[in-house]
Parts: structure tokens; C-alpha cells; sequence
């Protein structure tokens, strides 16, 4: 049996960008269809939920994800045979917090995880809308021009979106 210490834990984002989940993932066709990897370009819905983690955790951003807010689309089962991400959420746990030992503590990682989500897939949904091209190419587009800009120090103040929502970190 692989590691997973998140097997019974829910991957949340948004309650608002819970149907971009559907829209730009081929995880549910529609009448048996194929979805067109041009328009629909994350296999799973973990796959759009990992990049905005890490476009959240880039910026060193979290939005508490709980109540209406928040919606949950899987259980942390999804990653078993994932066991790169799951050493990836655990390294970011380490890196925001500075504890080693949050890794002990695997409804930390996931909140802590799921609050880069928070702020992190809206701005994902607007580079997949944005641009002039079909959604796959406005993204690749937006990651490129994102990472050639060297990112914020964390606790530097920015005033974050009103379409991210999003609360700066310590």
C-alpha cells in the first residue's frame, strides 16, 4: 500500500469556481463525448485544484476555505497513486510554515493546501478565460509570462484582487 496520509481528507476550492472544475477538466464527458484537451485541458479535477495550490503558494496566499465558501470535489484518495504531490503538499507545508514537523499533521498540510487553492484557482479560471486563443493556450501564455516575473517576497503587501479575494500570509 502506498503512502497517503490524505486519503480521508477533503480537496476543496471555491464554491464559486466549483463548475470551472467541470468546464475545464475532461474528468465527466457529457453524452459519452471526448472532451478536446484545446478547451479542457486538466485530465482531472485534482489537476487544475495542484495548480492553483501551487500558483497560491507561489504568491504565498490563502483563503480560508470553510462553510458555504468552500466545496469539496474529492477526497484526499485521489493522490494514493500521486506520491509526488503528496511530497510536494508536504514540502510546501514545510516551506510556509518553517516547521518540519507539520507533516505530522496531515489536516494541516491539506487546509494549509487548500487555502493556496483558495487563492490560487481563481487565478488559474482567469488565465484559462483570458487571452486570445482557446483555454490550453491562454494558460500556457499566462504560466510562461507569470514565471518569467520574479514572484513577491512573502509578506510583501499587495493589494490582492477583488476576483481572487485573496489574504496575504505570515
Amino acid at each position: 500500500m502506498s503512502y497517503n496520509p490524505f486519503q480521508a481528507l477533503d480537496l476543496k476550492v471555491p464554491s464559486e469556481f466549483h463548475e470551472d472544475l467541470t468546464r475545464y477538466s475532461r474528468t465527466q464527458s457529457v453524452a459519452g463525448e471526448k472532451k478536446n484537451p484545446l478547451d479542457n485541458p486538466f485530465d482531472r479535477y485534482v489537476d487544475l485544484w495542484m495548480l492553483g495550490v501551487c500558483i497560491g503558494a507561489r504568491a504565498g496566499r490563502t483563503v480560508e476555505l470553510k462553510g458555504p465558501a468552500s466545496r469539496t470535489f474529492v477526497t484526499g484518495v485521489v493522490l494514493m497513486t500521486d506520491p509526488d504531490r503528496i511530497e510536494l503538499l508536504e514540502l510546501l507545508a514545510v516551506g510556509h510554515t518553517g516547521d518540519p514537523y507539520i507533516v505530522a499533521e496531515p489536516r494541516r498540510v491539506i487546509d494549509l493546501a487548500n487555502g493556496f487553492a483558495g487563492a490560487g484557482v481563481p487565478s488559474v479560471i482567469d488565465m484559462l478565460k483570458n487571452g486570445r486563443g482557446r483555454p490550453l493556450w491562454n494558460l500556457t501564455e499566462a504560466v510562461l509570462d507569470e514565471f518569467e516575473r520574479e514572484p513577491e517576497p512573502l509578506g510583501a503587501s499587495a493589494e490582492p484582487s477583488d476576483a481572487t479575494k485573496a489574504t496575504k500570509t505570515k
